[in-house]
């Protein structure tokens, strides 16, 4: 809930500042709500994405692979 400035005029700096924080808080919670279909929407595809691959079969190995020596002088 938003204040009026006539009521954060009358307010301490203190509940002042608690007050801007509360708006803050109430804006992100409104945006994190606002996001929840767009990831829910990301999530199914990122599962058929994975299906997909995994009915592929497995993917082509490289024809050569580069190994690295665990000890370097």
């Amino acid at each position: 809930m938003a204040y009026r400035k006539k009521t954060l005029r009358t307010m301490s700096p203190t509940a002042r500042k608690v007050a801007r924080l509360i708006g803050e808080l109430d804006s992100v919670s409104t945006r994190l709500k606002n996001l929840i279909p767009d990831i829910q929407r990301l999530d199914l595809d990122s599962r058929a994405l994975v299906s997909a691959k995994a009915s592929q079969g497995p993917a082509e190995t490289p024809a050569e692979t580069i190994e690295f020596d665990e000890e370097q002088s």
